[in-house]
């Protein structure tokens, strides 16, 4: 795993508002520094402090614990095998150097959810094509998590889909007859897919046995074309002083760089499918999560992965639905898992 001695690197930060007004003087700087040659790949919008969004944020987050602490049967009904894993609960079914990852749990859902699948569309893409699953809120000490969930996951849509748009307006100085970042997100054949999880607390020391650093979530790409984070909560609130705990974007220097969302702030990270559509002007990077060294903590966070229907195509006769099946088979045992 490369190492993750490094300073904390400050992204480019632009307010809701800047980012509704859209003047290009100040908004093309910001978007060239985050996601060109270079940068982060990641931007971030700072929210009014009146907005839902932060209400929305710490109710969703709380419930990534009760749902990790239900009994083993009830998360078992959770599942969904057919789907490989991306609908419901998952745990230990994504591979990190071909280890399963068991330090973190995952739930997924379609943030907007179609009423029907056809059987063809369900053979073709299991992992998109699903009615959700829920827990009740009996089952997760009464908590609405679809509520919460859909919730959030359409406010984050929303903000990212205004973002592409600024996005797109950027490009067309860069090159002529780019797709419509903006016009693939609208689409109400999107595949917006959120992720609550949950990374559990270690139990002893997070170093590991051959002396590598403890990683919560490896290396790694999104293949969407942009993906909505939140700040993370962690349980107990206060990290050790020193801890080095967090997201950590890979530079193509191979130098890694700690970055902080603000708790007031979406981050959104470009993924690998907005590089393809924007001919390289867009960079994704790789990123990781990085475990923290301390005993008993817990990391709550979400994910909402801005992604185009699957037809789409990204350029070359190559779909969002085909890239979707290759990348994920590279990661997952068995075939695609979100």
């Amino acid at each position: 795993m490369p190492t993750t001695d490094a300073t904390t690197n400050e992204p480019s930060i632009v307010a809701l508002p800047e980012l509704e007004a859209g003047s290009p003087s100040t908004l093309f700087p910001d978007i060239e520094r985050a996601f060109g040659l270079g940068g982060l790949g990641l931007i971030v919008i700072r929210m009014p402090a009146a907005h839902e969004y932060h209400t929305l944020r710490r109710s969703l987050l709380a419930m990534a614990a009760p749902l990790a602490a239900m009994p083993e049967e009830d998360k078992l009904r959770l599942e969904h095998p057919d789907s490989q894993y991306s609908f419901g609960w998952s745990h230990g079914k994504e591979m990190f150097d071909g280890v399963p990852d068991t330090l973190k749990g995952s739930f997924y859902a379609q943030v907007y959810e179609r009423d029907h699948y056809d059987e063809d569309y369900q053979k073709r893409f299991p992992f998109y094509a699903h009615k959700n699953i829920w827990p009740s809120p009996e089952s997760l000490q009464g908590h609405d998590l679809e509520a919460a969930f859909i919730a959030l996951g359409k406010t984050m849509t929303e903000v990212g889909v205004l973002l592409a748009k600024r996005i797109d307006e950027f490009l067309k100085t860069k090159h002529d007859n780019l797709s419509s970042l903006e016009a693939a997100l609208s689409s109400p054949l999107n595949c917006h897919k959120g992720r609550l999880l949950y990374y559990f607390p270690k139990e002893e020391s997070a170093a590991s046995s051959d002396g590598k650093e403890a990683s919560w979530c490896g290396l790694h790409l999104d293949h969407s074309l942009l993906t909505g984070l939140t700040r993370a909560i962690f349980n107990p609130a206060t990290l050790p002083a020193g801890d080095t705990t967090g997201l950590y974007i890979q530079l193509p220097n191979k130098e890694m760089c700690k970055v902080a969302i603000p708790e007031d702030c979406i981050a959104f990270q470009v993924g690998e499918a907005a590089q393809i559509l924007s001919r390289g002007v867009l960079r994704a990077t790789p990123h990781l999560v990085k475990g923290t060294d301390a005993v008993g903590i817990d990391r709550s966070t979400f994910a909402c992965f801005l992604q185009p229907e699957v037809d789409f195509n990204l350029g070359d006769g190559l779909t969002f639905g085909k890239f979707t099946e290759n990348i994920l088979a590279s990661h997952y045992e068995g075939g695609p898992v979100m």
